[in-house]
């Protein structure tokens, strides 16, 4: 345990100023996944890209994400976890540059690539390091209150990214996305790393990633895939259904995340977290069947009320469980753990909700159609998520 972790035991506190300044980070480090992550697929749509090429490459950076993390597992627990937080968010950077740059399908397949190399990295690196600063017993809510930097960067930037399209087009909106994750640099040069065990640089499985971790990587997983449909194709549903003012809808979601994270934290840390996310598992079914028959503005407002109580809830308490399973020296090999299953289900997520629709086309009669029943198709990974958090609480 870190000596900023003991004074933190004493304290039983959650605050310092090295956290306070993760969290600012992690806001303008996901304002600009939320301005880029809203405006891409509709980007790739005006380019002309098929519905499962649109799922393709938003789902691309999954694959260098991936890719990188072998190497860079062991390398969270060897050497500066704030230095090579620098490196990722440089890289994510100079991607979102590159999305300004070009106008062609192929080029912003390549660009996506490069991303995924920063994200891979990122995430990770900014969860292990902000839980160095945590008390043991405060974890989850430590990490869930972390996590609110992200709603409240959802409550903005997707509204932001679609007018800045409307406004200024699509490569200078990516530009200011860039610029906001300079900002989020400038908020790591503000924490001073503490003092840790430092294992030695290993290519090894077990310094790739953390076996007690693996679970949970596997229910992360699966509630990607899910939500994956959500943040690749619910703006252009709402589009095709003649919906207007679509921003509206992460605005709502992200607001009602500030009120449900905190919340099951804090029951978490009461109750344990398996026996919470059996609760946040339903909520975020609902939530996908409310959009197989939502048709107006109104009910896509309700799905973001019931849904903020979905995935946004019950990620954090995941990758919570994911760190508290290891030591602290470990942590870097835990969170990347973690984060791979993220990953998978992203890459996976969108290319499959994108084939589901299309074969779905021909079926249910019109691309309308296909895209209601193809909510229903995600239901299969969320029922699967469920079984196994089901699973920890009968082994519990």
């Amino acid at each position: 345990m870190t000596e900023l972790q003991q004074q933190a035991v004493k304290r039983e506190t959650i605050w310092s100023a090295p956290y306070v300044a993760l969290m600012a980070t992690n806001f303008f480090q996901s304002m600009a996944a939320f301005m880029l992550n809203t405006t891409l697929p509709v980007y790739l749509d005006a380019l002309g890209a098929a519905t499962s090429m649109v799922g393709i490459v938003v789902g691309a950076f999954g694959i260098t994400a991936l890719l990188v993390r072998p190497f860079a597992g062991p390398a969270f627990d060897s050497f500066s976890r704030k230095r090579m937080l620098l490196i990722a968010q440089t890289l994510i950077c100079i991607s979102l540059l590159g999305y300004g740059l070009v106008s062609s399908i192929p080029a912003l397949f390549c660009v996506r690539l490069l991303h995924g190399i920063g994200i891979g990295c990122a995430g990770p690196l900014g969860m292990s390091l902000v839980s160095e600063f945590l008390p043991i017993g405060k974890m989850a809510s430590g990490i869930s209150i972390y996590a609110l930097a992200q709603s409240f960067a959802q409550v903005i930037g997707p509204a932001v990214g679609l007018w800045l399209v409307d406004s200024v087009g699509f490569s200078n909106a990516y530009f200011i996305a860039a610029a906001s994750v300079l900002v989020a640099m400038i908020g790591v040069f503000f924490v001073k790393e503490p003092q840790r065990e430092r294992l030695p640089y290993r290519f090894a499985p077990d310094r790739m990633f953390a076996r007690e971790a693996v679970p949970k990587a596997v229910a992360l997983c699966l509630l990607a895939i899910a939500f994956a449909g959500v943040t690749s194709y619910l703006v252009l549903y709402g589009n095709l259904l003649g919906i207007e003012g679509m921003g509206t809808y992460f605005v709502v979601y992200a607001l009602c995340l500030v009120a449900t994270r905190p919340l099951f934290g804090k029951m978490a840390d009461r109750f344990g977290a398996p026996r919470v996310l059996l609760v946040g598992c339903l909520f975020f079914a609902a939530s996908y069947v409310m959009l197989w028959q939502v048709r107006d503005f109104a009910g896509f407002m309700a799905v973001a009320v019931v849904g903020s109580a979905g995935f946004g809830a019950c990620a954090p308490l995941i990758q919570s469980m994911a760190l508290g399973s290891v030591p602290v020296e470990r942590r870097g090999a835990a969170s990347n753990t973690a984060f791979t299953g993220l990953d998978v289900g992203v890459l996976i997520g969108p290319a499959t909700a994108g084939f589901v629709i299309e074969a779905l086309v021909p079926i249910t009669g019109g691309i309308v159609q296909a895209y209601s029943c193809m909510w229903l198709v995600m239901l299969v990974p969320l029922a699967a998520a469920f079984a196994l958090i089901l699973y920890w609480n009968i082994r519990r």
